[in-house]
């Protein structure tokens, strides 16, 4: 075999011997390239094509650009200015000779590939018509694009049950075999891809735990709100069974199942039971508040009238706190209900000159007043007082009749607790020490560090007595309190159970005085033979001295903050106390820790000296 000529010695030959130039021979030689590629391919194809019986005729697309090249060649040569520079391409022509004799298709091929920053592997044949594939460059070419293949063909992981979870991606391991585990979600694409060569991880899936977790969290609170609405339903018939087709109401045992609350259908009724304002015998309540509601109507119209000279002072000072009461509920933004409040408050000042109205009573109406206007709303909406203007669901009479309940009803409060509002107000200085004393027997490290921080219980407890720590909770924790409140009071007033008490009452020391508030009574059916003997059964603490024991467990309540904190911050803590957002739950349990100290200190009276 003879040594082939070397790409520049076949240009320059043909630079040489062309007569139409340099351009027509390598347009002629490459023309002679796609020549021979598509009779060798026609050749392979025709042997290894098993899918038809007849020759493959040709590529329409090689064809074409054949056509393409001949025309450019032939009107290339008849312009008498050609530049190479205009020729497009060489790879793109077809058939036509050349003028420098016959040349091989290999000879063709190394002449293109000269020209071509390609390597004329890529269109080498061997004899059987099969393509090699020798060069580097194209192996990694070949296997970049499986690559690109087996990722387009890999499935989406998709989560079908609204899971929240993000799969991991995919990780592909090559593998002379696939090993995977034959699951429903990878039967169907192993069979489509056989024969890849990689192992899929397992589609992620909702976690079976995680819905039986919510699912259970559900049927907790389903099954906790049933027992919650059973619990009231039975509680309501007990009420039932003790109000209803009874001649007389057996008050000891409504003050005892009061005491753990009333259900707000009942509570208008048991509150007015309580407090004295209806009596026990059922057949004489609807006369009684007849009665009662006509002689508050007199008496606002005897206040209000001409012949009545307004007491200026406690009208202007009545006017200055009835917009200042409750400023967060909008119940009381209403005009109809100030007026209400307005006519309450200052009927009970003129009618009681001895205290006359203190700041501090308009709070202690408001629960009687709220309370008694969800007795003419619906039960669904007994939720919506705080909401509705009373004047968009009660007639004027009705009105009337709200505020006649409420008047008497605080009158009946606060003839309990007179002393807190006569002048120097004894009864709430009295409790404020009575306080100090008890704290310091309950918790010792607290009662020192008051001391030591110069804090006076005066100054943040008088509110809590004036007031019965109606502004340190919301309205519906204060009216689940005065449940307990009222259950604790007494059918007499303090002045005439005070006359009552017993030489046997509550022991106390010589140099001790008679305490005003602390006072125990005896039952108006008792007769002086039997008290001493029956008074340790039925004595009862008064609203006095079981609001103290709940002061108590309510401070010591911060007890672990209060210690840490300076006289400024003790004072700032106590006056704004994070106590807003408690709920009955915590009311109830405030009151059973208060009841716990009131069962181990309040007979023990030397623990007050």
């Amino acid at each position: 075999m003879g040594v082939r000529s070397s790409s520049k010695e076949i240009h320059q030959k043909d630079h040489n011997n062309s007569p139409y130039g340099y351009g027509y021979n390598l347009a002629s030689s490459g023309t002679n390239l796609v020549s021979s590629l598509m009779k060798s391919w026609k050749t392979s194809s025709t042997r290894s094509s098993p899918r038809s019986n007849s020759s493959y005729t040709g590529d329409g697309n090689f064809d074409a650009m054949a056509k393409q090249q001949t025309t450019a060649i032939k009107n290339s040569s008849s312009s008498s200015s050609y530049s190479p520079l205009k020729y497009s391409s060489p790879i793109v022509s077809s058939g036509g000779g050349n003028s420098s004799g016959t040349r091989t298709s290999t000879d063709s091929a190394k002449l293109y590939a000269s020209g071509n920053k390609y390597s004329s592997s890529y269109y080498r044949e061997n004899g059987s018509g099969s393509t090699r594939k020798n060069d580097k460059y194209f192996r990694d070419l070949d296997e970049d694009w499986s690559a690109v293949i087996d990722d387009y063909n890999m499935p989406i992981p998709i989560i079908t049950n609204g899971g929240v979870a993000s799969p991991a991606t995919p990780k592909i391991t090559r593998s002379s075999s696939m090993k995977t585990t034959p699951t429903s979600s990878t039967t169907a694409m192993a069979n489509q891809n056989a024969s890849s060569t990689f192992s899929y991880p397992q589609l992620p899936q909702l976690q079976k735990s995680l819905t039986t977790d919510l699912r259970s969290q559900l049927e907790v609170e389903n099954e906790r709100e049933a027992q919650e609405l059973s619990s009231m339903l039975q509680r309501m018939a007990r009420f039932d069974c003790i109000l209803k087709n009874k001649h007389i109401i057996n008050q000891q045992e409504l003050r005892q199942i009061s005491w753990n609350g009333i259900p707000k259908p009942q509570r208008p009724v048991v509150w007015k039971l309580l407090i004295g304002y209806l009596p026990a015998n059922t057949k004489r309540q609807e006369s009684l508040l007849k009665r009662k509601r006509q002689e508050y109507r007199d008496g606002l119209e005897h206040v209000f009238s001409e012949q009545h000279s307004r007491d200026v002072p406690t009208w202007h000072q009545i006017e200055i706190d009835i917009p200042r009461t409750n400023p967060h509920i909008q119940l009381y933004q209403f005009k109809s209900v100030q007026r209400s409040l307005q006519r309450i408050l200052y009927l009970w000042a003129i009618r009681h000159p001895a205290s006359g109205y203190v700041q501090g009573i308009n709070d202690l109406s408001t629960p009687f007043f709220q309370t008694f206007l969800t007795e003419y709303l619906p039960q669904s909406r007994l939720d919506d007082v705080e909401e509705l203007d009373p004047e968009s669901y009660l007639t004027e009479s009705q009105l009337k009749d709200v505020e006649a309940d409420t008047f008497w009803c605080l009158t009946k409060l606060l003839e309990q607790i007179t002393d807190n509002y006569i002048h120097g107000q004894p009864g709430i200085l009295k409790q404020v020490k009575n306080l100090s004393q008890l704290v310091k027997r309950i918790d010792q490290d607290l009662f020192n560090h008051f001391k030591s921080e110069q804090v006076e219980f005066i100054q943040f407890a008088f509110r809590w007595m004036n007031c019965l720590l109606m502004r340190e909770f919301q309205m519906s924790a204060v009216i689940r309190m005065w449940d307990t409140y009222l259950s604790e009071t007494s059918l007499e007033t303090s002045s005439s159970s005070a006359a009552m008490i017993s030489d046997t009452g509550t022991p106390r020391t010589p140099t001790e005085p008679v305490s005003m508030t602390f006072q125990s009574f005896t039952s108006p059916s008792t007769t002086s033979k039997s008290s001493s003997e029956d008074l340790p059964r039925i004595r009862r603490s008064s609203l006095n001295e079981f609001h103290v024991f709940v002061c108590a467990a309510y401070l010591i309540r911060w007890s672990d903050q209060l210690i840490e904190m300076d006289f400024q911050n003790i004072i700032t803590f106590l006056q704004n106390p994070p106590t807003r957002n408690w709920e009955e739950t915590d009311i109830e349990m405030l009151l059973s820790e208060a009841y716990i100290w009131q069962s181990l200190y309040k007979d023990a009276t030397s623990h007050w000296q």
